[in-house]
């Protein structure tokens, strides 16, 4: 027969919030641990021990602190009475000793749960400074950076990080952007695609102009690089002041020179004045003066209808017109004419060396009206009349009436 036990006393409700003292971790070495059998002998085994307890009167509440090992389980507690008693999330006194938190400690009744640590003030203090600490890992394979596990640490480092980052980023684009204005100034501005004189080759031209003449019109732009320079400018210039061309086209010749292709204007008729013979071509543009008429172009003359009334100057509507019409022809034609005159309204007559004249008109359907007399030609006639380039006729000096013609293809 078992012998009954101590009843065990009820804690109050002050004692289980108290918060538990944190017992400062011994440094010396551990104490023996008692075993079970001296555990189990020291709680009262006789019904007298136990009568003098109960007429002693109530116990007085034994404070334990709990363990924050598993509760144990009966197969775990040693003694006879620890099985009569009830389950308990708490272990016995025996159960606290064996527990992993009593070997690290070395004492099991000064153990407290999680709960009670968290809520304590040395708890807290030691929870921040575990996360606030540094502690530094040394990395393996002997290398000497060390790495900080702190959370303060680990927020220097991780700004200073973001400041490197920053500044490499900083770098490269200054060193781009220091890249970009080293090529755009030895691209535009330095010279080394500058542009030599001497490289400039000239093409189309019919003797008039020489490559001397256009290499120094462009002269004053030599030095400057070819990414700079407005070819479109530089053609006009040329055209402009040089009188015998029409038209210029300026091109870059890689790395420092320019290539010009010129159309030249063509001479085809002179008109006299004061201070000789006036060079004209098809647009009345006065290409040079001479003392003598040359050979092969056609000669402006008064309006011989109005030359009757006494001497007349010719008009600039009158030249204009004159050289219109000669710029139209074909140079077969032109070749076979010698003079050319025009009245005040505009109409063109014309003079060939065989002395036939052509009734021109005025000066709509050039191109027409000078097919239609190439085809005209074909046959004598003292007049050849293309007024009406669609209605053509042709009249000799002994008939006695013009003499139509089929009209000449249009295209």
């Amino acid at each position: 027969m078992r012998k009954p036990s101590a009843p065990r006393p009820e804690r109050s409700n002050r004692a289980q919030d108290a918060p538990a003292s944190i017992p400062p971790r011994r440094s010396g070495p551990r104490r023996p641990r008692p075993s079970r059998s001296a555990q189990g002998s020291s709680t009262p085994s006789t019904p007298t021990a136990h009568h003098g307890a109960e007429q002693a009167g109530p116990a007085a509440p034994v404070k334990r602190p709990r363990s924050a090992s598993a509760p144990r389980t009966p197969k775990e507690s040693g003694g006879a009475g620890s099985a009569s008693r009830p389950r308990r999330p708490s272990t016995s006194r025996g159960a606290s000793s064996s527990s992993p938190a009593s070997r690290r400690g070395g004492e099991g009744a000064g153990r407290t749960s999680p709960r009670q640590e968290s809520s304590s003030p040395e708890a807290a203090a030691s929870t921040e400074l575990t996360v606030f600490g540094r502690r530094q890992v040394a990395l393996s394979g002997g290398d000497d950076r060390v790495v900080s596990t702190g959370l303060a640490d680990r927020l220097k480092e991780r700004q200073a990080a973001v400041r490197r980052l920053r500044l490499r980023r900083v770098v490269r684009a200054a060193v781009v952007v220091v890249a970009i204005v080293v090529a755009v100034w030895a691209l535009a501005f330095s010279p080394l695609l500058g542009l030599q004189a001497r490289r400039i080759s000239v093409a189309g031209s019919d003797g008039s102009v020489s490559d001397q003449q256009v290499r120094k019109v462009l002269a004053a732009y030599e030095g400057d690089s070819l990414l700079r320079l407005d070819t479109g400018r530089l053609s006009t210039q040329v055209s402009d002041k040089l009188v015998r061309v029409r038209r210029a086209q300026v091109t870059r010749a890689w790395p420092h020179g320019l290539r010009v292709h010129l159309t030249m204007r063509v001479p085809v008729a002179t008109v006299q004045d004061s201070d000789g013979y006036q060079v004209l071509d098809n647009e009345a543009v006065v290409l040079e003066r001479v003392s003598e008429p040359p050979s092969g172009l056609v000669n402006i003359v008064p309006d011989p209808a109005a030359q009757a009334s006494g001497p007349q100057k010719i008009s600039a509507k009158q030249v204009a017109a004159v050289t219109q019409v000669v710029g139209s022809l074909t140079p077969e034609t032109l070749a076979q004419v010698s003079s050319g005159s025009a009245t005040e309204a505009g109409q063109v007559t014309l003079t060939l060396s065989s002395g036939a004249s052509v009734v021109w008109g005025n000066n709509q359907d050039n191109a027409l009206k000078a097919r239609v007399l190439a085809t005209l030609m074909t046959t004598t006639a003292s007049i050849y009349d293309v007024s009406s380039p669609h209605r053509p006729t042709t009249r000799s000096a002994d008939s006695a009436g013009a003499t139509p013609v089929a009209p000449s293809p249009t295209s």
